[in-house]
């Protein structure tokens, strides 16, 4: 039952109602049509939505992130993209982990600036010394990352010092 699966995924039927942008009374009909499989009186997306809460594979932010992306309303700020991205089946499990911690978190917002400032110098054909200067450190790292090349004893002692020191204000 529906009911019983929105439990599981501990999603609100006042939540649900936000997102499929239906009043409650309206999601009553339809979760109890639903559930009598008279499903032509079931708008397509929610129906849709019921039919896809139902795997039991699907998680609560799988659950959030389908009906974020069946949403009508439109959005031209770079989030339908994301939204398109985390539904898309071919897209890299590591990217979206990534991108979940990024909104879980603020501990990497100050290196995020720095991070798509790297990504627009790298885009660009011409790349002046300067800007190589400014993602020096960035592509050393990335650099060092996909080799695998272990820190030294200097940088690893550095590393160790920075972590106690972010802790200590934290």
């Amino acid at each position: 039952m529906i009911k019983d699966r929105l439990r599981e995924l501990n999603i609100k039927l006042t939540e649900l109602s936000d997102y499929v942008k239906v009043s409650r009374p309206t999601l009553y009909k339809y979760i109890e049509s639903y559930e009598k499989e008279d499903f032509k009186n079931v708008r397509p997306d929610v129906l849709g939505l019921f039919r896809y809460l139902e795997n039991p594979s699907v998680k609560r932010e799988q659950a959030i992130t389908y009906m974020l992306s069946s949403s009508t309303e439109e959005v031209s700020d770079g989030k339908d993209a994301i939204r398109k991205y985390l539904l898309d089946p071919n897209a890299s499990q590591s990217k979206i982990e990534l991108i979940q911690r990024l909104i879980a978190t603020d501990v990497m917002d100050g290196i995020v600036p720095y991070l798509n400032n790297c990504i627009d110098v790298l885009s660009q054909e011409d790349i002046t010394d300067d800007q190589i200067h400014q993602i020096a450190r960035f592509v050393n790292l990335r650099s060092d990352v996909t080799r695998n090349v272990q820190l030294g004893p200097e940088e690893l002692e550095k590393a160790k010092n920075t972590v106690r020191k972010s802790n200590e204000h934290a």
